[in-house]
């Protein structure tokens, strides 16, 4: 049996990843509160502003990063940065300290460190600052729009999926890239990506589509 650590596992993403992964594997899932209980599901209810000083009870073979909220669902651009931010690389952190070397992570299209707008700027820093550190596999998955039920439902979200078929038969060519995807898609594409043992990847929407 693999040992994965998971992060947002109660979110759109994770909560597929979960159904994803079944229960093959031993899952050790951070959160806030605990999940629906299941055969080899460890849930390890904690504050994520005290990563550093987390011990895990047992080594990890595997970690995914699933973290993501909004601007404002966070309450401020500095509440944002740390979840995005400083949580997902606290919990890179973590992972390594327990033996971890492959690192899969949720992004977003259109990452850019050098962008004026927090969201993607904040996302390209993320992806910087893990790129910068030797794993030997890391995959930076770059979904755009995700469709799925979340809980709490975002308004935003909402509206923009009740329009999008309308929009979809528009989105060709170079536009393609920007089709909405399903979080149990990207989940998917999580699971089969972990499977190579090494490598450096950064996986646009597009590919994840194919996935």
């Amino acid at each position: 049996m693999s040992r994965f650590l998971i992060a947002g596992a109660t979110g759109l993403i994770g909560k597929a990843l979960l159904r994803e992964l079944g229960t093959e594997h031993n899952l050790l899932l951070l959160c806030r509160k605990p999940g629906d209980p299941a055969p080899g599901r460890t849930w390890l209810p904690t504050s994520f502003d005290a990563l550093d000083r987390l011990t895990l009870p047992s080594p990890v073979d595997i970690a995914f990063c699933c973290l993501g909220t909004t601007r404002k669902d966070a309450g401020s651009a500095e509440a944002f940065r740390r979840v995005d931010l400083d949580y997902v690389l606290a919990f890179a952190a973590l992972a390594r300290r327990h033996g971890c070397r492959r690192l899969l992570v949720v992004s977003s299209l259109g990452a850019n460190p050098g962008s004026p707008a927090l969201y993607p700027r904040t996302k390209g820093e993320m992806e910087q600052a893990l790129l910068a550190q030797e794993w030997q596999r890391l995959v930076i998955l770059r979904p755009a729009m995700l469709l799925g039920h979340r809980e709490p439902a975002r308004r935003s979200e909402q509206i923009i999926q009740a329009i999008y078929p309308l929009v979809k038969p528009l989105l060709r060519g170079s536009l393609r890239r920007w089709r909405a995807i399903e979080a149990s898609q990207v989940a998917h594409a999580m699971a089969r990506l972990a499977i190579k043992e090494s490598g450096i990847e950064t996986v646009e929407n597009e590919r994840l589509l194919t996935l």
